[in-house]
Protein backbone atom coordinates (compact mmCIF):
# COMPACT_ATOMS: atom_id res chain seq x y z
CA UNK A 1 0.00 0.00 0.00
CA UNK A 2 1.60 3.50 -1.14
CA UNK A 3 2.24 6.09 1.39
CA UNK A 4 2.53 9.75 0.85
CA UNK A 5 4.03 12.71 2.96
CA UNK A 6 4.15 16.42 1.47
CA UNK A 7 7.30 18.09 1.38
CA UNK A 8 6.31 21.45 1.29
CA UNK A 9 8.76 24.47 -0.63
CA UNK A 10 11.29 22.24 -1.22
CA UNK A 11 13.96 23.75 -3.53
CA UNK A 12 16.38 21.81 -5.62
CA UNK A 13 20.05 21.85 -6.35
CA UNK A 14 18.71 24.03 -9.65
CA UNK A 15 16.84 26.86 -7.65
CA UNK A 16 13.69 25.10 -8.45
CA UNK A 17 11.21 25.41 -5.25
CA UNK A 18 8.18 23.24 -5.28
CA UNK A 19 6.28 21.32 -3.50
CA UNK A 20 6.93 17.46 -3.07
CA UNK A 21 4.23 14.69 -3.15
CA UNK A 22 6.93 11.45 -1.82
CA UNK A 23 5.16 8.44 -1.72
CA UNK A 24 6.55 5.17 -0.16
CA UNK A 25 5.55 1.72 1.48
CA UNK A 26 6.50 -0.13 4.45
CA UNK A 27 6.96 -3.62 4.67
CA UNK A 28 7.62 -6.02 7.83
CA UNK A 29 7.25 -4.68 11.51
CA UNK A 30 5.46 -1.71 12.17
CA UNK A 31 6.94 1.63 11.71
CA UNK A 32 8.68 2.58 15.10
CA UNK A 33 8.70 -1.09 16.98
CA UNK A 34 11.53 -2.43 15.36
CA UNK A 35 14.87 -1.25 13.75
CA UNK A 36 14.31 0.54 9.82
CA UNK A 37 15.90 -0.71 6.97
CA UNK A 38 15.81 1.59 4.21
CA UNK A 39 15.91 0.35 0.26
CA UNK A 40 16.33 2.87 -2.68
CA UNK A 41 15.25 2.03 -5.62
CA UNK A 42 16.95 1.66 -9.38
CA UNK A 43 16.19 4.03 -11.89
CA UNK A 44 13.86 1.60 -13.16
CA UNK A 45 12.94 0.42 -10.03
CA UNK A 46 9.97 1.57 -7.38
CA UNK A 47 8.81 1.24 -3.89
CA UNK A 48 7.57 -2.66 -4.30
CA UNK A 49 10.26 -3.91 -3.11
CA UNK A 50 8.62 -7.42 -1.87
CA UNK A 51 5.63 -9.50 -1.95
CA UNK A 52 4.00 -10.15 -5.03
CA UNK A 53 5.78 -8.42 -8.04
CA UNK A 54 8.59 -7.05 -5.50
CA UNK A 55 11.93 -6.87 -7.02
CA UNK A 56 13.92 -7.59 -4.47
CA UNK A 57 12.11 -10.29 -3.44
CA UNK A 58 15.20 -12.75 -3.31
CA UNK A 59 16.68 -10.37 -0.73
CA UNK A 60 13.80 -9.32 1.21
CA UNK A 61 11.03 -11.06 2.69
CA UNK A 62 10.45 -13.73 5.82
CA UNK A 63 13.41 -15.64 6.79
CA UNK A 64 15.31 -13.74 4.23
CA UNK A 65 18.80 -11.84 4.28
CA UNK A 66 16.44 -9.01 5.35
CA UNK A 67 13.89 -10.51 6.93
CA UNK A 68 10.35 -9.03 7.34
CA UNK A 69 10.10 -10.35 10.80
CA UNK A 70 12.74 -8.54 12.54
CA UNK A 71 12.63 -5.00 10.67
CA UNK A 72 10.68 -2.73 9.41
CA UNK A 73 11.37 -2.06 5.58
CA UNK A 74 10.90 1.41 3.90
CA UNK A 75 10.91 2.09 0.58
CA UNK A 76 10.28 5.47 -0.62
CA UNK A 77 9.83 6.12 -4.33
CA UNK A 78 11.93 8.58 -6.61
CA UNK A 79 9.39 11.43 -7.28
CA UNK A 80 8.40 11.21 -11.22
CA UNK A 81 9.12 7.41 -11.32
CA UNK A 82 5.11 6.93 -12.16
CA UNK A 83 4.46 4.38 -9.31
CA UNK A 84 2.47 6.32 -7.75
CA UNK A 85 1.03 7.73 -10.67
CA UNK A 86 1.91 11.76 -9.57
CA UNK A 87 3.67 13.54 -12.76
CA UNK A 88 6.40 15.81 -12.16
CA UNK A 89 6.64 18.02 -15.53
CA UNK A 90 10.17 19.37 -14.47
CA UNK A 91 11.68 15.89 -13.43
CA UNK A 92 14.99 17.69 -15.59
CA UNK A 93 15.46 19.86 -12.32
CA UNK A 94 16.56 16.99 -9.96
CA UNK A 95 19.57 15.34 -9.49
CA UNK A 96 20.71 12.67 -7.36
CA UNK A 97 21.14 15.06 -4.60
CA UNK A 98 18.00 16.17 -4.49
CA UNK A 99 16.80 12.56 -3.90
CA UNK A 100 18.92 12.05 -1.27
CA UNK A 101 17.66 15.49 0.28
CA UNK A 102 13.70 14.63 0.20
CA UNK A 103 14.70 11.26 1.45
CA UNK A 104 16.20 12.58 4.14
CA UNK A 105 13.26 15.15 4.81
CA UNK A 106 10.92 12.23 4.53
CA UNK A 107 12.68 10.44 7.43
CA UNK A 108 12.14 13.37 9.13
CA UNK A 109 8.62 13.82 8.45
CA UNK A 110 7.98 10.23 9.16
CA UNK A 111 10.01 11.00 12.82
CA UNK A 112 12.74 7.99 11.84
CA UNK A 113 15.99 9.17 13.65
CA UNK A 114 17.89 6.24 13.18
CA UNK A 115 18.47 3.99 10.21
CA UNK A 116 19.81 0.38 10.83
CA UNK A 117 21.25 -0.01 7.41
CA UNK A 118 20.75 1.76 3.75
CA UNK A 119 20.60 -0.18 0.50
CA UNK A 120 20.02 0.21 -2.81
CA UNK A 121 20.30 -1.27 -6.17
CA UNK A 122 22.20 0.69 -9.10
CA UNK A 123 20.98 4.40 -9.08
CA UNK A 124 19.32 3.26 -5.12
CA UNK A 125 22.86 3.07 -3.95
CA UNK A 126 24.19 5.63 -5.28
CA UNK A 127 21.42 7.83 -3.43
CA UNK A 128 21.94 6.13 -0.70
CA UNK A 129 25.91 6.76 -0.49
Amino acid sequence: MLHHVKLEKYTALSGVSQDVQLSYQIFGRVLHTAPVVLVNHALTGNSNVTGDGGWWSALIGEGKCIDTKKYTILSFNIPGNGYDKIVIDNYKDFVAGDIAQLFLLGLEKLKIKKLFAIIGGSLGGGIAW
